[in-house]
């Protein structure tokens, strides 16, 4: 008996490649539910915060369901208005970060975190508007002297108001000297009380700036 092999076709191995695991996407958040930058609870001067303030950084990365991540890195960088350049402000070794920094006018902060494992990159940016400083002292006698002393550097108007009734109208313009100084009088009324305000109009730099109320009076 004759035991014949016939040609075929040729017996291929196919390898099948595993499918790669689905990153998980994240988010960058506030903690409870909160911006994740934020100026002080107490202002000194009304609106937005102060040149000088400290402003608080929590942050945290969760997935779309809410999970909280643990693992990688944050950075947090700052763009100053006209500027072209980012600056680092702040790190964390994890991918939660609890901190603060100085507000130093008006800003872009962007916070990036940098993924890890199963969990995506993401990041986040705002926006944040800052006020110059005021400094306000008051010397009382046959006048009344008001010096402002503002900060960072000012050589510039600061506008002096007077509530007339329910409005505020433009009393009078002092300018600050290259210290960063004006020194000026008020007048107070024989009866009751004259009530100011002192502003300096917004910048690319920094926000409208505006004093709390002040009122002059005779005794």
């Amino acid at each position: 008996m004759t035991t014949t092999l016939l040609a075929g076709p040729a017996l291929a191995v196919v390898a099948t490649a595993t499918p790669a695991a689905a990153v998980t996407a994240t988010h960058v958040v506030g903690a409870d539910g909160k911006p994740w930058i934020a100026g002080p609870g107490y202002r000194t001067q009304p609106g937005v915060p102060v040149y000088g303030d400290t402003l608080s950084l929590s942050i945290n990365v969760v997935t779309d369901s809410g999970e909280q991540v643990y693992d990688g890195t944050l950075t947090v960088e700052r763009q100053l208005a006209g500027q072209t350049t980012w600056t680092t402000v702040a790190t964390s070794s994890s991918a939660y970060l609890y901190d603060s920094i100085t507000a130093k006018g008006n800003a872009i902060y962007r916070v990036t975190y940098s993924g890890s494992g199963d969990y995506s990159p993401s990041s986040d940016a705002v926006a944040a508007r800052i006020q110059r400083k005021l400094g306000i002292s008051v010397k009382e006698g046959r006048s009344i002297i008001v010096t402002i002393k503002v900060s960072p550097k000012y050589r510039g108007a600061i506008t002096v108001l007077k509530k007339q009734g329910k409005q505020w109208k433009k009393f009078k313009s002092v300018r600050t000297n290259a210290k960063s100084r004006a020194t000026f009088t008020l007048p107070a009324p024989r009866r009751g009380k004259f009530y100011w305000k002192f502003t300096i109009r917004s910048s690319k730099a920094f926000a409208a700036t505006q004093s709390p109320t002040y009122y002059t009076y005779k005794y």
